[in-house]
């Protein structure tokens, strides 16, 4: 008896004994499916989360990249309508500021892109010479010797020449340069934003120097860029010369010059020079572009020589791109024009071929318009066509509101005759 309770007290005891070995292996197996079970729910969310990215990039590259397939307009004035609008049968439009600078022979109306008439400058001009940078813009009348000087807010003041009027230049400061010339020699002469004549006058005779074709000011008014068509043993040559208007210019000797390139531009001429800001500038010539920096105030240096062979049809520019619209020479290429866009150091953005009629041509926050009448055509940066349609107005001049086309559209302006409007292309 004593026995038999003896061995069923062990047997409570060893059922009361802890089977370590078995909790172990049984902690080790939950311990592991634990793991199977976190790490499964880690690799689902990762899968989730990459799909959500993927999806969510594929819906901003569409977006992104789609072509707008209509429009519809935000407003539109007639400007002959508004109080003081001045008529006339020349009429011109100038991206500026947020909105146009409109001018005819007999004024020139500001008009923001709320489509707010801001000012109304009456004068009387033959043929209006425009000048924008910035929130400064100048209009002289070619060939005779009134300059009219405005801002944002309204005109600053006139200045009168005392010689014809050939080419205007404006520093984002209002400062304005004038290239006069009369029978034997041109100067360019400097007037403040109030019309006041500045002591700087460049001098240039005609049979040494040669006759200038175009000048165009930095925008901080401290240097000027001037292209000059000369006779050299019988033929036409062109030259590109720096002055500097500054403390430098004035050390460089009496006619500030302190840079010239000649050879780069034998058997061309220099239409059309330009400043993109204080460092870069580009002079267009029939055979191509050349781009200079003028980092080194006393050295200006040409950066690239951009040759272009076929026929230049148009040309654009903004304080960051410039660009070409040039026939298409190749027989085996169905498109009528290239259109190509280059940074202003010279390096190329994009090229693509155009089967578009174009008769003109803009580019403004980083976008490119090419229209004729009233179709319209518009691309990124990348080179893609954003819209292609036509519209219910003849196309001007165009300019974007916004800094990039958005996912849901964009806002431009449109200048046409007698009329601007603001549209949404969607």
């Amino acid at each position: 008896m004593a026995d038999t309770y003896r061995e069923n007290r062990k047997n409570e005891l060893r059922k009361r004994i802890v089977d370590t070995d078995r909790l172990k292996q049984q902690e080790s197996k939950h311990i592991r499916e634990g793991r199977k079970s976190t790490g499964s729910r880690r690799i689902i969310f990762i899968l989730m989360a990459v799909v959500i990215i993927l999806t969510l990039a594929a819906i901003s590259y569409y977006l992104l990249r789609r072509r707008y397939q209509g429009f519809s307009v935000n407003w539109s004035i007639d400007t002959t309508a508004e109080a003081g609008a001045i008529e006339s049968d020349y009429e011109d439009y100038q991206i500026y500021a947020d909105g146009f600078l409109k001018v005819t022979r007999d004024g020139a109306t500001y008009i923001n892109s709320a489509g707010k008439v801001i000012w109304n400058q009456a004068f009387e001009m033959n043929s209006p010479c425009v000048t924008v940078n910035g929130d400064y813009c100048a209009i002289g009348d070619q060939g005779k010797t009134s300059i009219f000087i405005m801002n944002t807010s309204g005109t600053t003041g006139q200045a009168e020449t005392n010689l014809p009027i050939n080419k205007l230049s404006i520093a984002e400061t209002g400062v304005v340069y004038a290239l006069l010339e009369d029978s034997s020699a041109s100067y360019i002469t400097v007037f403040t934003r109030e019309g006041a004549a500045l002591d700087i006058s460049i001098k240039s005779i005609l049979d040494g120097d040669g006759y200038p074709i175009d000048i165009a000011v930095s925008p901080d008014g401290t240097e000027l860029i001037t292209s000059f068509a000369y006779i050299d043993n019988g033929s036409i040559g062109n030259k590109i010369i720096f002055y500097n208007l500054d403390e430098i210019g004035q050390n460089a000797g009496s006619n500030r010059v302190v840079g010239g390139f000649t050879d780069d531009f034998a058997g061309h001429l220099t239409g059309r020079v330009h400043f993109s800001d204080n460092t870069y500038a580009q002079a267009f010539y029939d055979g191509g572009i050349a781009f200079f920096s003028t980092k080194v105030l006393t050295s200006p240096e040409l950066l690239q020589n951009v040759a272009i062979e076929d026929t230049i049809k148009a040309i654009s520019y903004s304080d960051d791109y410039v660009g070409t619209v040039t026939l298409n020479s190749d027989e085996n290429t169905p498109e009528a024009y290239n259109l190509t866009v280059y940074r202003v150091n010279g390096q190329m953005v994009f090229s693509v071929p155009v089967g578009f009629n174009v008769s003109g041509f803009d580019i403004d926050e980083d976008m490119v318009f090419l229209y004729n009448d009233k179709n319209l055509r518009v691309y990124d940066m990348s080179g893609n066509i954003k819209f292609d349609g036509s519209i219910d107005k003849t196309i001007s001049k165009v300019s974007a509101v916004s800094k990039a086309a958005g996912p849901l559209g964009m806002d431009v302006l449109i200048g046409s005759s007698g009329y601007m409007e603001s549209i949404k292309l969607k």
